[in-house]
């Protein structure tokens, strides 16, 4: 019975990690496809802003803005530029169940005429914080930029 109980227990830990890392599964997917151009940046831009002490500015805009609590670990895009509306349709079905079953909050949403679309999504946990930005619109065009943060102690 002992072990029995460990198997299903083990089961259902290695389903749960699994099934909880779709959004990744998709830029693995579609990286090398040809109807995509996929960007990958490790880390932040290494900006001006990124080289500041970020405490130091008090202003809420930009507190708004730029958040000091974070760093960027890194990020991944994938656009799809494609006159294949029924292959925009497919995709854009596996990002929205990626999503749901990785548990991603919708937190804003915004249309422009009848195809044009911004969705953002936001996963948090103690240490890190993932965002999911869903560009798109009618003509075949697909934008999904993924963004993965730590979060700083204070």
């Amino acid at each position: 019975m002992k072990k029995l109980f460990s198997i299903m227990l083990i089961t259902l830990v290695f389903s749960a990690v699994a099934s909880a890392q779709q959004v990744e599964k998709l830029f693995d997917k579609y990286m090398e496809d040809e109807r995509f151009n996929y960007i990958y940046r490790k880390g932040s831009a290494g900006s001006v802003l990124d080289r500041t002490d970020l405490e130091n500015l008090k202003t809420d805009a930009f507190n708004i803005r730029f958040k000091s609590d974070r760093n960027k670990e890194n990020e991944k895009m994938l656009i799809l530029n494609s006159a294949n509306e029924s292959f925009q349709k497919s995709f854009m079905a596996e990002v929205n169940k990626a999503l749901e079953s990785d548990k991603f909050e919708n937190t804003s949403y915004v249309r422009n005429g009848k195809d044009n679309r911004v969705s953002e999504y936001i996963r948090k946990s103690s240490d890190k914080m993932e965002e999911v930005r869903v560009i798109e619109n009618g003509s075949g065009n697909v934008v999904l930029k993924w963004e993965l943060y730590t979060i700083r102690k204070k």
